[in-house]
């Protein structure tokens, strides 16, 4: 190892506390950030597919009646990011193992259960 004098060893010490102060106080500023983020999507009842530019309830230009009859309706919605389920097929990650009322969408298509992973139970 090359020599280094006693005065650059000890900036570079304090380089590296606060390049992990920086790093500690970036990741409390985005988590609280996150937490604004999602407070407003419920606010004003944004969906994920909203907030990515994707339209929905979107029909396609030509429909046919049996496109249309084959359309699945929504009983289940994930509340954190919007994600649904028509209780059709292989269930998704989000609702696997879990209990499926919690999940339920009424007739407005608003969550009946509120399921909320840690992050979003207010405990920051």
């Amino acid at each position: 190892m090359a020599y280094q004098s006693i005065e650059l060893a000890q900036l570079l010490a304090k380089q590296e506390e606060l390049d992990k102060q920086l790093a500690d106080a970036k990741a409390r500023e985005t988590r609280v950030v996150l937490l604004e983020i999602v407070q407003k999507m419920r606010e004003y009842n944004i969906s994920l597919n909203e907030l990515m530019g994707r339209k929905t309830g979107a029909k396609p230009a030509v429909e046919s009646v049996a496109a249309v009859a084959a359309e699945p309706v929504v009983k289940y919605r994930e509340p954190v990011t919007g994600a649904t389920w028509s209780g059709r097929g292989r269930a998704p990650h989000w609702i696997a193992g879990k209990n499926r009322d919690d999940f339920l969408v009424d007739q407005a298509g608003s969550s009946i259960g509120m399921v909320q992973p840690d992050l979003f139970s207010g405990k920051h």
